[in-house]
């Protein structure tokens, strides 16, 4: 009969039975699939001198974990405004989505993640810890003799002292500064160690673990204890059961494996001991515990580990040799074989010595054991099939016993040392290092919308830019790669949600892919505004400077300062620069609407006597004919135009006939159209300025296509400085839909880009290695092919936490992939039928559309959910809007 091995825990720090104190640490996790050869031969010493670093005795966990859906779309509707016009909409989107996710869980397996553990003892502490002078421990005995002598001895079996418990969080919080420049960690919350207990019994069942909470307000519980004063001293007294009713369930053994029953589930588990491993193993290459969340085998792994001292791991090595060497003498003395493992124990020892002496390194007694589990007994055996297959491939030994399941599940309790020294095997650090944990495939954030998917498990990738702004970080992001490769569509999925979550948006669209989106995107009829700015007369000064900033002269000023000087190629030290300075004086002391004809009379009204005069006549000749001369009319006002407004959810801004130049196109070969579309790009730049100084309490994001064009005008480079200082505090998001990094112009802009999503790049390798070196990865042959094999619709996606990883984007929704593709069919008038792929990653050699298939129907488009019905001109029924057709 087993007794609860838990006494108490608070934070991170559990008190066990046999009066010891753990603290558990979380590893943040690191990329580990696209570093280079040295990258990981790094990861691995990193990993090796963490486990050089364990005090005496520490549990490492590799669990897999399963992403709440439902947890994680509750959190999502509860952020959502009830009095939003979308509100409704948003509500059934989520809905739809979540069923959607559960459905695809249930294919692809429910583990999408694994979170790795260190549990470390912390050295025996006692209340004289907590005071940093002697002479205080000293004033502390005198005062109380009777009670630092219980404290001493630990007569006490249940109670623990408070300041003992100061101490330990002293000691924790010390030994994580020490290591977590070694590999990142942090400290787990009281919630998160309530988990690590709940969640035995629950393995491989799909059920969440049950927490427990004070409130229906999800309010934090911990043990309950009594706070007693004894002898002037406070003791802090818990409530064992409390403790006793984390542990629930029933285990009953059959043959080689447990069943744990709780009445909510039942859940099959066996363990699974590595008994044996190679004296030297591939690295990199055979990660042998990576392998198992390489493939996805859903298996959990718990490692414990006492450490040798150095000098007395020699010493046990020296007397270990001895003994062979001696066995090896008496076998020779009879004239017998010496068996081949016992020159193979000589070899290893020999090894193990030298590599101890060259490293300074302690000696590992390490216990591996691998727990599987399952739903039902026949899962159960096929996971084992497949985990003793993997390491028999690898020459690895790994048992199943029949009599020490109870042992091996209890062992794998947090806090809790093995109870069976069989399996021990004492390696060095590098040798244990080499299995290689604390990978982590997760990308994204745990507070935005479904976007996609990553990695053979699918986990899903949830995206919510605002967060970096309430991280104190630039929201900004950057789309780069090859045309067709499904850019736009991506970008407009992002901006599309911001939108229906509460948000607003602005898209600059210079090729006019979207003017069909007022009609055909039913959830926001209504709520969208197109401008389309062309070469006809009605427009003519829409995009006028001192249209744009009517009540702001000196903004308006520098704007079309910088419009005449990129338009004509004025020089700043010209007689015709100096003279718009001039008249833009004189116009600050008129009456009236101003404008660029207005501008234009305050040069001609210059004096003939002053020097300044013929070449502000020959200017405001040439500002007099550009408002006749095509799309150049758009920047020449007369000051009779409507200001362009930007109020609505969604703001879409078409520019026509523009002839924009190629990237690649130095700006001193550009033609006289390419520079005026340049400038009436940048121009447009104005708008998403003042579009982002709009303050609004809900986010705001911005898409600029062809964004590359933006850097080539002054007041566009203006805009880019000016949002990656500003985005952040204004909660403006602003997405670059470009080609290349050098559509940057300068490295504080690149630097502020905080999400970054890297296409296929397949025509330019040097374009493919800026682009991985943008991400932050290594320029290997092996992330070469990645970047140029990337499918439809994937791209490399690093995410606020500097994870990178490859995602799938994926609409979900029929309309929406059908209104936001830009890949022309064959056949226009005839609607297609909706493919629905499988949902694993293409192959990167096969043939793919721009964008992907997605593998949901459609949203019907003769409904709707609005609460601005009066803006309908069509009858509709609210639950039909996100109806999903049959596949």
């Amino acid at each position: 009969m087993y007794q609860c091995p838990i006494d108490y825990y608070i934070d991170n720090l559990v008190f066990n039975a046999d009066k010891s104190c753990w603290a558990i640490y979380r590893l943040k996790g690191f990329n580990y699939d696209y570093l280079s050869t040295q990258g990981k031969v790094n990861k691995l010493v990193q990993l090796a001198r963490v486990y050089s670093g364990i005090m005496s005795y520490a549990q490492i966990l590799v669990i897999p974990v399963e992403k709440d859906v439902q947890e994680h779309f509750r959190n999502l509707r509860e952020r959502l405004h009830r009095n939003d016009i979308l509100y409704d909409s948003a509500m059934q989107q989520i809905e739809l989505t979540e069923s959607y996710l559960r459905e695809k869980t249930e294919q692809l397996g429910r583990v999408n993640d694994y979170a790795t553990y260190f549990i470390v003892k912390l050295s025996e502490a006692s209340e004289y810890e907590a005071v940093e002078k002697i002479s205080e421990f000293l004033l502390y005995f005198i005062k109380d003799p009777v009670n630092a002598i219980n404290v001493q001895m630990n007569l006490d079996t249940k109670d623990i002292l408070k300041s003992k418990i100061k101490a330990y969080e002293k000691m924790a919080n010390k030994w994580l500064d020490e290591n977590k420049y070694k590999m990142s960690m942090e400290a787990v919350s009281t919630e998160e160690t309530q988990w690590l207990f709940r969640r035995i019994a629950y393995r491989g069942t799909g059920i969440p673990a049950k927490l427990f909470y004070k409130t229906v307000g999800r309010e934090k519980w911990e043990p309950d204890v009594d706070e007693v004063v004894i002898n002037q001293e406070r003791i802090v007294r818990p409530y064992h059961r409390d403790t006793v009713s984390l542990f629930e369930g029933s285990i009953e053994a059959q043959n080689r494996s447990l069943k744990v029953s709780t009445g909510f589930s039942t859940s099959y588990q066996t363990f699974l001991p590595i008994v044996w491993l190679p004296e030297q193993n591939e690295f990199p290459g055979k990660e042998w515990l990576y392998e198992l969340q390489v493939r996805n085998l859903q298996a959990e792994v718990c490692i414990h580990i006492k450490t040798i001292p150095h000098k007395s791991a020699l010493h046990q090595l020296e007397l270990k040799k001895r003994e062979i060497n001696s066995q090896i003498e008496h076998i020779e003395e009879a004239n017998a074989d010496i068996p081949e493992d016992l020159y193979t124990s000589k070899e290893y020892a020999d090894c193990m010595e030298q590599e101890l002496k060259d490293d300074r390194s302690p000696l590992l007694e390490s216990n591996i054991t691998v727990c599987l589990s399952d739903s039902s007994l026949d899962g159960l055996e096929k996971k084992c099939a497949r985990v003793k297959e993997l390491y028999d491939d690898m020459n690895i030994i790994i048992e199943r016993p029949l009599g020490d399941q109870l042992k091996l599940y209890m062992s794998f309790i947090p806090s809790v040392r093995i109870l069976i020294k069989d399996f021990v095997m004492r390696l060095t650090p590098v040798t244990l290092a080499s299995g290689i944990v604390g990978v982590t495939r997760e990308l994204g954030d745990n507070r935005g919308g479904y976007i996609g998917s990553t990695g053979k498990e699918g986990k899903p990738v949830y995206y919510a830019p605002e967060l970096a702004c309430l991280q104190n970080m630039s929201p900004a992001a950057t789309f780069f790669g090859d045309l067709g490769t499904g850019k736009s569509f991506n970008a407009n999925i992002l901006i599309y949600q911001m939108v229906l979550y509460g948000g607003y948006g602005l898209i600059i669209d210079p090729k006019g892919e979207r003017s069909h989106w007022e009609k055909q995107l039913i959830v926001l009829r209504g709520l969208i505004s197109t401008v389309t700015l062309g070469a006809a007369a009605s427009d003519r000064g829409k995009l006028d400077p001192y249209n744009i900033y009517p009540d702001d002269i000196r903004e308006a000023h520098e704007l079309t300062l910088n419009v005449l000087s990129d338009l004509f190629g004025l020089d700043p030290k010209s007689d015709e620069y100096i003279a718009i300075l001039e008249a833009q004086k004189r116009m600050e002391k008129s009456h009236g609407a101003h404008c660029m004809l207005k501008l234009a009379k305050m040069l001609e009204a210059i004096p003939e006597e002053d020097n300044l005069h013929e070449a502000a006549n020959n200017l405001a000749r040439r500002i007099i004919l550009y408002r006749d001369n095509g799309m150049a009319g758009l920047l020449i006002g007369d000051g009779a135009e409507h200001a362009i407004t930007l109020d609505n959810r969604l703001n879409i801004i078409q520019l026509q006939n523009l002839k924009m130049p190629s990237p690649e196109t130095p700006k001193q070969d550009y033609t006289r159209d390419e520079v005026l579309s340049v400038v009436i790009f940048g121009v447009v730049s104005a708008f998403i300025k003042k579009f982002a100084l709009v303050k609004r309490p809900v986010p705001k994001g911005i898409l600029v296509d062809e964004s590359w064009a933006i850097s080539a005008s002054k007041e566009g480079r203006n805009m880019e400085e000016f949002i990656s200082r500003m985005g952040r505090s204004l909660y403006t998001c602003i997405i670059y839909n470009g080609h290349s990094t050098k559509d940057l112009p300068t490295e504080g802009i690149k630097n502020s880009i905080t999400y970054k999503f890297v296409f296929r790049s397949r025509n330019n390798r040097e374009e493919a290695a800026r682009l991985l070196d943008y991400l932050g990865l290594e320029v290997t042959p092996e992330n070469m092919l990645v970047i140029q094999n990337l499918g439809a619709g994937q791209c490399l996606f690093k995410d606020l936490y500097n994870r990178v990883g490859v995602l799938q984007f994926d609409p979900v929704f029929q309309d929406l992939f059908d209104i936001f593709s830009t890949t022309p069919t064959e056949d226009a008038d005839e609607e297609p039928e909706p493919e629905t792929p499988e949902p694993e990653t293409p192959e990167p050699e096969a043939p793919e559309p721009a964008v992907p298939e997605p593998e949901t129907p459609e949203l019907p488009e003769d409904k709707i959910i609005s609460k601005s019905e009066p803006l309908l001109d069509f009858e509709f029924t609210e639950d039909d809007l996100f109806t999903k057709e049959d596949i």
